[in-house]
């Protein structure tokens, strides 16, 4: 009864059906779970963009804004001028942006941050082995971590990091 009587085959809406309910079955499937705020933050270690190695606990005694973004992620494209002013207004309070590219080739990054004139932190996490030790699954993903280095928020999506209620609570977490 499923199949075509002269090719032997499924029809093909019987296939896209199949096909749907699987990917609906994908999609609904329980995210991963995020790190727990209050915890400490996972530690990493990565390199930037001149080949030299950075650490989370490079960062202690920082409130570090932890961003997981790519070149080809129109929100993540569309936040990084407000993460500059962030870094710009409160970098020298004690408040580090540290921007982690998901992009697979690495070759895609510099000329991104030199045409954006991006002067923020960004490491290369290649194998997307911190983004899911993040538990990270969309882009742009933000974890904002305490001066003592546990976890304070974690955001989804893109926002303007630089609007006066955001730099509020920085300056809140800074005091």
């Amino acid at each position: 009864m499923g199949f075509h009587r002269a090719t032997g085959r499924r029809p093909a809406w019987r296939a896209a059906a199949s096909f749907l309910v699987v990917a609906l079955a994908a999609a609904c499937a329980e995210k991963p779970a995020p790190p727990a705020r209050e915890a400490p933050a996972p530690p990493f270690e990565l390199q930037d963009l001149d080949g030299r190695t950075h650490r989370l606990s490079d960062f202690a005694g920082q409130v570090v804004v932890l961003n997981f973004w790519a070149t080809w992620c129109p929100p993540c494209v569309e936040e990084m001028p407000s993460l500059q002013l962030l870094q710009d207004s409160l970098g020298d309070d004690g408040l580090k942006v540290v921007a982690v590219s998901v992009d697979e080739r690495y070759s895609d990054i510099p000329p991104f941050v030199a045409e954006h004139g991006l002067r923020f932190l960004v490491l290369h996490d290649l194998g997307k082995r911190v983004s899911r030790r993040y538990e990270v699954f969309q882009f742009p993903e933000t974890w904002i971590i305490r001066r003592d280095g546990t976890l304070a928020s974690h955001i989804i999506g893109a926002r303007d990091w630089a609007a006066p209620g955001s730099l509020e609570i920085f300056r809140d977490l800074l005091d």
